[in-house]
């Protein structure tokens, strides 16, 4: 049974059909199938790694050629698909950026409550960083508080869920930092010790698919002391090249924070946007050709809190809508809360939808610029929907 009050990823319910034979971890390069646990966090993340049906026993038989097939969005509540090729379900949550203020912690258990709906149910969940709000510009007291309330809200779901690493997750990384520049829980080790993450980066196998998630806040000591730039780097790169390479013909699916492609000047229409900023991993063309020989069939991302779909060379890069839209602060360029659901294909096929869940934002007294931009976006949509009744009215005279 789940407790509701630890901060350790949830144990999914033992009686899951779905769920019943050990699946192994892949930490640092060498595969764990039984490995010994060094504290609570790391035992009951591990206990939530062996509950998938696949395991490195499938990697003989899985080499048939696969391409990722996009799913139609569908409408929110609308979340079921018929399809006999489907092996299992799972979802991916990004940009939570759950904090009290808001009520981030109410619209983000609204989130769960959604997931927990689904029919069919995700076999699994995939969390894609800034799962908290945040550790980068306030008090360690109050980032505490911040991933208290993701990690007792993320066990309430049915499923097992998988914790990966946002800027906003990290402790201090910042000129802004509300803590000592030699506090020694600087970076990422409160938010992987209270989420349970072996490591930074790590990989999983569920029900014949390699799952893998990558870190894409590399660590830096800047002017102002410690800091972060968005990069895979080459120790993480060295680690997938040989992660991949243990797991081939298996289908694969990365989950990452930072994105390896994002359009945002493109978005924007701004002609002195840089193809290369702050927005994506500045080592993308290393990951990009590793993700390629392997052929990987898809890589979530985040970050941006916007849809993107951008398929390369084999690969399909999908960013998934923020799970707070504008940091809970109204929707984010029109997009609403909400996240990706997946469907892994049995023939290695990949489909997605978005999904859409019910949450009226809450804005703080001193939000004037958040009432501002969502009266700016209600007068954009109102104006395009007036400009579209009129160019259809044209074409029935």
């Amino acid at each position: 049974m789940k407790s509701n009050t630890s901060n350790t990823p949830t144990e999914p319910n033992a009686s899951s059909s779905a769920q019943e034979k050990p699946d192994s971890v892949v930490r640092d390069g060498a595969v764990q199938t039984n490995p010994q646990a060094d504290g609570n966090s790391r035992r009951d993340f591990l206990k939530k790694l062996a509950l998938g049906a696949g395991g490195l026993g499938l990697l003989g038989g899985a080499a048939n050629p696969v391409i990722a097939r996009k799913q139609p969005v569908m409408p929110a509540g609308n979340a079921t698909i018929t399809d006999e090729n489907t092996a299992f379900h799972f979802a991916h949550l990004t940009d939570m950026h759950v904090r009290r203020l808001r009520k981030g912690h109410e619209g983000y258990a609204q989130c769960i409550a959604s997931v927990n709906a689904l029919d069919p149910a995700p076999e699994l969940v995939l969390m894609g960083g800034d799962m908290a709000f945040d550790g980068l510009y306030n008090e360690k007291d109050d980032f505490i508080d911040m991933i208290d309330l993701f990690t007792s809200a993320s066990n309430q779901l049915n499923m097992p869920w998988y914790g990966c690493i946002g800027n906003h997750d990290v402790l201090g990384l910042s000129a802004r930092r509300k803590v000592p520049a030699d506090d020694p829980d600087i970076g990422k080790g409160m938010i992987m010790e209270a989420t349970g993450m072996p490591s930074p980066y790590y990989s999983f196998n569920h029900n014949g698919w390699h799952f893998v998630v990558l870190d894409t806040i590399h660590q830096v000591q800047a002017e102002h002391g410690p800091g972060y730039v968005g990069r895979i780097g080459e120790e993480q790169l060295e680690w997938l090249r040989f992660d991949l390479g243990a797991h081939a013909g298996m289908p694969t699916v990365c989950v990452m924070h930072i994105a390896a492609f994002c359009n945002t000047g493109q978005i924007s229409g701004d002609p002195e946007a840089r193809a290369m900023n702050h927005m994506v991993v500045d080592d993308n063309r290393a990951l990009r050709e590793i993700l390629e020989r392997h052929g990987v069939k898809a890589v979530l991302q985040g970050h941006s809190h916007q849809i993107e779909d951008y398929y390369y060379n084999g690969i399909w890069y999908i960013t998934s809508q923020s799970v707070s839209a504008a940091w809970w602060g109204g929707n984010w360029r029109g997009f609403k809360p909400g996240y990706t659901v997946l469907a892994a294909g049995k023939d290695g096929s990949l489909n997605w939808w978005r999904q859409e869940f019910e949450w009226e934002h809450q804005l703080e007294p001193g939000d004037t610029l958040e009432r501002e931009r969502m009266a700016e976006r209600a007068d954009f949509e109102r104006e395009q929907r007036r400009l579209y009744e009129i160019e259809i009215g044209r074409r029935q005279r």
